[in-house]
């Protein structure tokens, strides 16, 4: 069931944790919470192979996107698709692939400033020793954002997983281009910001210098907050 995000500016729930958001203005742009499950204690178990993390900006990806999937599972999609208005949103999809019964995805939040757009999600695979169905399914979940709200010209997508492991990192812009990605060095990580740390406890944790995590951030000042997901160059 497709999902229309809600912009919370005082409140943001990442991964379960209740987050203030004070700040998030100048450092993160918008914090936007898609969804109320707590999704810390999922786990995934298995490869990233057929999973898929794309951000759908019109009609044509969105069937190119549908097409690319088994016949069973195209009606879905584009239903969820349907009811996307192009002109004035943009999707946001995760999907898991062909799969059997017992797998599960849920996109929980979305952070956008004007150079990324970085996306929360859970994964879930049945554990071992599991009871799961052998029915072929194709778990996926959308939610739309305002194309207002999307980053203007390139713009760095990133998708987490509820462990913070990057399963995808591409720049990208909302014309269908694919830019070089020269903005950033490849070799990098990301450090989801918990209570009580500071830009100065991660760079020591890191091995690196404040000064190059507010530059690799783009931060215009030392303050972060709890949730807030980070660069870090080493």
């Amino acid at each position: 069931m497709r999902k229309m995000l809600i912009v919370f500016m005082v409140l943001a729930i990442l991964v379960g944790v209740p987050a203030m958001v004070n700040g998030a203005a100048q450092n993160q742009g918008l914090v936007i919470a898609t969804s109320d499950k707590d999704f810390s204690n999922w786990q995934w178990r298995v490869d990233t192979k057929s999973t898929r993390f794309e951000l759908i900006a019109n009609e044509r990806q969105a069937r190119e996107f549908a097409r690319a999937l088994p016949r069973y599972a195209r009606a879905a999609m584009m239903d969820a698709f349907a009811d996307v208005n192009f002109r004035e949103e943009v999707a946001i999809v995760a999907s898991l692939g062909e799969t059997s019964g017992g797998y599960e995805v849920e996109i929980g939040q979305v952070n956008i400033n004007d150079r990324s757009l970085l996306v929360r999600v859970g994964m879930q695979s049945p554990g071992k020793g599991d009871v799961v169905s052998m029915i072929a399914t194709h778990p996926f979940d959308i939610v739309t954002l305002p194309r207002k709200d999307a980053p203007k010209g390139d713009f760095e997508f990133v998708v987490f997983n509820q462990h913070s492991e990057a399963v995808t990192d591409k720049w990208m812009n909302l014309n269908g281009q694919n830019p070089a990605r020269a903005h950033y060095p490849a070799r990098s990580q990301w450090h989801t910001v918990r209570t009580g740390e500071s830009l100065w406890s991660i760079a020591g944790k890191y091995k690196v210098t404040v000064e190059d995590i507010v530059e690799q951030n783009n931060l215009p000042n030392y303050d972060i907050f709890i949730g807030q997901i980070l660069r870090i160059q080493a």
